[in-house]
C-alpha cells in the first residue's frame, strides 16, 4: 500500500475514531469523512482505492492510542514544515468532526486534547 493510501486510511480511521467518542456516529459525521476522504482522493491520486479504505474503516472501533502511534508513523518522514501542515490538516478535520454534528461532547473534546498533546499540536 503507497504512503497516500496509508495516509488516507489514518485519517478515515481518525475520522471514525472522533466521530464515535461521543457514543453517537451521527449521519453528518459520516457524510463529512466521506466528502473528505473523496477530497484526498481527487487531490492525491489514490484512485479506487477509496472505496476499500472506507468500507474497511467505516464500521470499526479504533483506539486513541493506536491512532497516535499511526499518526506518528506517518509523520516520521516528513520534514518539519511538511509535519506541521500534515497536523494542522489532521487537526481542522478532527474539529470539524467534532461539532459537525451540533454538539461537543466532553468524551470527543477530551480525546481531541489527548491527540493535541500527544502529538504536540498546538
Amino acid at each position: 500500500m503507497n504512503q497516500k493510501v496509508k495516509f488516507a486510511e489514518l485519517v478515515a480511521k481518525t475520522g471514525v475514531f472522533f466521530g464515535a467518542a461521543d457514543g453517537n456516529y451521527d449521519d453528518k459525521e459520516k457524510a463529512f469523512i466521506n466528502l473528505f476522504i473523496g477530497y484526498l482522493k481527487s487531490q492525491a491520486g489514490i484512485g479506487d482505492d477509496v472505496e476499500q479504505i472506507l468500507a474497511a474503516t467505516t464500521n470499526k472501533k479504533y483506539e486513541l492510542n493506536e491512532l497516535i502511534e499511526e499518526t506518528k508513523t506517518a509523520l516520521a518522514g516528513l520534514g518539519d514544515a511538511e509535519r506541521k501542515s500534515t497536523l494542522n490538516g489532521m487537526k481542522n478535520f478532527i474539529n470539524t468532526i467534532v461539532c459537525v454534528d451540533g454538539t461537543e461532547a466532553p468524551a470527543e473534546l477530551e480525546a481531541f486534547d489527548q491527540w493535541k498533546k500527544a502529538l504536540d499540536v498546538d
